[in-house]
């Protein structure tokens, strides 16, 4: 069996560093982030965590994109975990939004005249709230921005291929879709109607959307983490843990079943987790990241026959990924180069490092040590013991695809090594 995964290692180097030169047209994306702890009102405490998604949103996307803006403060923690990231942050303002999103759009307008795809990622974390008419809002520092502006100043002024919507937020849904009677009278209902649907998905198929909420739903952070719990099942997916076919894409489909399965063992309600994930209706396949885009990521391979809960962190002590892996399945992770990091699994843990951006590590290859780390403050039972208890792979994807009436991605065609 080694000479056979030595040669899997090998493939998908090969794979994931040529990808991106054979692609045509060349898909260059961009990323906008937004994360804010404070609220719109007095009576919302601020948020812990939101500054620290963003900073991982940060770290994740600015590999593999041309470019990434944050918007965001980042707290006395946040600064000493991420050295530096604060010089190249600016408030989350409507003013820093607009300057962001003008910066972007002559970027992306450029790359549509030389014949390439631009993509962009809006990623935002923090509070959200509806108003008294309904309407979705986020919290900026200066203020909320609402569905209506998220339409009129990011979604339709933009120069974009594809949008990929990424919100972590209470009431989150809402910030993107409508739902309901319209707050008016029915004088007004038809004029009303025309501008509502300028703020619906519909309009946009080349739009799609990851949402921490389905409904009227608080989201949450966990401690252990330091991160909100949805961020977290994002970040872990995004990060390769939801490549179900081991194409080296994840789709939504994928990230829709791997947060499902993440939170299926979840009992408690008020930790379960409703989500809204929409594929982009143009391109309903649209990856939401593509491993070959970029060779700045370090490549970690978990081979078949390692199974379980499994997390990596870094070290800094951040836990970047998290999963539960099915014992047939492979799994190839994309990490920022340049920290040491431990696959962690129950009472053991495993130490890495990438020697160079596209190197791959194998696994099968490291030695575990007993590891007995105490539990760093209180930490929810649902959230401890029951979140990604339940594995994640073909098998969980094909029940859940099926359970959707969905058609699935494309089975996994595994390179023949046979001699």
């Amino acid at each position: 069996m080694r000479p056979l995964r030595c040669a899997a290692v090998t493939l998908w180097a090969a794979l994931l560093i040529g990808t991106a030169a054979s692609a045509a047209p060349k898909r260059v994306a961009y990323a906008l982030i937004l994360a804010n702890n404070t609220g719109l009102e007095p009576k919302q405490a601020p948020l812990r965590y939101a500054d620290d998604d963003g900073a991982r949103y940060y770290e994740l996307l600015s590999s593999r994109t041309k470019e990434t803006v944050l918007l965001s403060v980042l707290d006395a923690e946040t600064q000493a975990l991420h050295p530096g990231l604060a010089a190249q942050t600016r408030p989350p303002t409507r003013k820093a939004l607009k300057e962001a999103l003008g910066q972007l759009n002559a970027r992306m307008a450029e790359d549509r005249q030389r014949g390439d795809d631009p993509v962009l990622y809006f990623v935002f974390t923090g509070h959200g709230k509806r108003g008294p008419a309904g309407e979705g809002m986020v919290s900026l520092l200066d203020g909320p921005f609402t569905r209506t502006d998220l339409y009129s100043q990011v979604i339709a002024p933009s120069s974009a291929a594809f949008i990929h919507l990424i919100v972590d937020a209470c009431d989150s849904y809402f910030f993107v879709n409508s739902r309901g009677a319209l707050p008016v009278a029915p004088a007004q209902a038809q004029a009303v109607q025309g501008l509502l649907a300028a703020r619906e998905l519909g309009r946009y198929p080349h739009v799609g959307a990851v949402l921490s909420t389905t409904r009227e739903q608080e989201s949450h952070e966990w401690s252990a983490i330091r991160s909100g719990v949805f961020s977290h099942q994002v970040l872990s997916a995004l990060a390769g843990a939801a490549d179900v076919n081991a194409d080296g894409r994840v789709e939504y489909s994928e990230l829709r079943a791997f947060v499902a399965a993440a939170n299926q063992g979840v009992e408690d309600v008020r930790g379960r987790l409703e989500v809204s994930i929409q594929p982009p209706a143009q391109d309903r396949s649209a990856a939401l990241v593509d491993l070959g885009d970029r060779a700045r990521l370090g490549f970690l391979l978990l081979p078949t026959g390692l199974e379980g809960r499994l997390w990596i962190e870094d070290s800094r002590g951040r836990r970047v990924a998290e999963f539960n892996k099915e014992r047939e399945r492979s799994v190839v992770l994309g990490l920022p180069p340049g920290y040491g990091y431990f696959l962690r699994a129950f009472g053991r843990e495993a130490s890495f490092k990438f020697a160079r951006p596209g190197a791959v590590v194998d696994a099968a290859s490291l030695s575990w040590r007993d590891n007995s780390v105490a539990a760093r403050g209180a930490v929810d039972d649902a959230f401890r013991d029951k979140l990604f208890s339940v594995p994640f792979g073909p098998r969980f994807y094909a029940g859940y695809m099926a359970s959707l009436g969905q058609t699935p991605v494309a089975p996994e065609q595994g390179p023949d090594l046979t001699p």
